[in-house]
């Protein structure tokens, strides 16, 4: 047996040796999951004694996670918009940043009533249109995505949140396997943007541990982009608008290459870091 005190240092003097940022936090969250106390108690508790079989399941995780295994795979899940997201490898993880694109959206659709159809390329987790769904009650949606993997996930998601009756998933490369017919008032996406250029800057978390295909997109990561403003014009309603996310430094050029693609009314939001993070795109 250990003392709280002695567990703490040794979790997250391990978990700094592996250049973990979050060290001691990290450390706080593995251990309190496992013990079931809430953050005072691990604060102040510090000649608590921690048996034999809790020990071995906090060394589990923490040896999960000096694999460098993110802590939302770690636990399953991530809060995004407050609701809870169920992760897995075969999902990003939902970020805050991506919570921008849900700012636009409330604030270019000021009406919690709209009847809306929403689609959401590239859905993952689908924590984009389920929080969606959960603003607007009287819409419905679609999300797809090129991962049965990940729409399994997202349907869960949807189960788990009481919208499945809403929210209707469909395996698709953007929207090649739509039909013509299918029309949206909003088209939202966080496509792959980072250029594989970048891959092995990227941490750990990032680089191992998330799916490719949610994450590259070319040299420059511009090409998912490209081919999104090729093809939403079909699927868009008359005064629809289209969210989509960008890399901070990437709008200019994801501007230029929807403007070539017709659309000229283009609104940029920046997150909550004071950078550009999504474009509003209007025809």
């Amino acid at each position: 047996m250990k003392t709280l005190s002695s567990l703490k240092l040794e979790t997250v003097c391990q978990l700094k040796e592996v250049q973990i940022e979050e060290a001691a936090l990290d450390a706080q969250l593995l251990i309190t999951h496992v013990l079931e106390i809430n953050p005072v108690d691990y604060a102040i508790e510090g000649d608590l004694l921690i048996d034999d079989k809790s020990l071995t399941e906090i060394q589990r995780l923490v040896d999960l996670r000096l694999s460098r295994m993110p802590m939302s795979q770690i636990f399953g899940d991530k809060e995004f918009w407050s609701l809870n997201f169920k992760v897995t490898k075969d999902t990003l993880t939902p970020r805050p940043d991506s919570e921008t694109l849900i700012e636009a959206c409330l604030k270019e659709i000021n009406n919690p009533k709209a009847k809306l159809r929403i689609l959401d390329m590239g859905t993952g987790t689908g924590c984009l249109l389920l929080t969606l769904l959960s603003e607007f009650p009287n819409a419905k949606g679609l999300g797809t995505d090129i991962s049965e993997k990940a729409l399994s996930v997202a349907k869960e998601n949807a189960k788990n949140l009481s919208l499945l009756k809403r929210a209707d998933f469909q395996i698709s490369n953007w929207t090649k396997n739509l039909a013509d017919q299918d029309k949206f008032d909003i088209i939202i996406s966080n496509p792959p943007y980072i250029g594989l250029v970048e891959k092995e800057s990227l941490s750990p978390e990032v680089r191992d541990h998330e799916p490719d295909t949610a994450l590259f997109s070319g040299p420059e990561g511009l090409n998912d982009y490209r081919l999104i403003a090729d093809q939403v014009f079909t699927h868009l309603k008359p005064d629809g608008l289209i969210i989509i996310e960008v890399g901070h430094t990437q709008a200019d050029n994801v501007k230029e290459i929807f403007i070539s693609s017709g659309f000229n009314n283009i609104t940029v939001y920046k997150d909550l870091g004071h950078r550009n993070r999504c474009l509003v795109i209007r025809q």
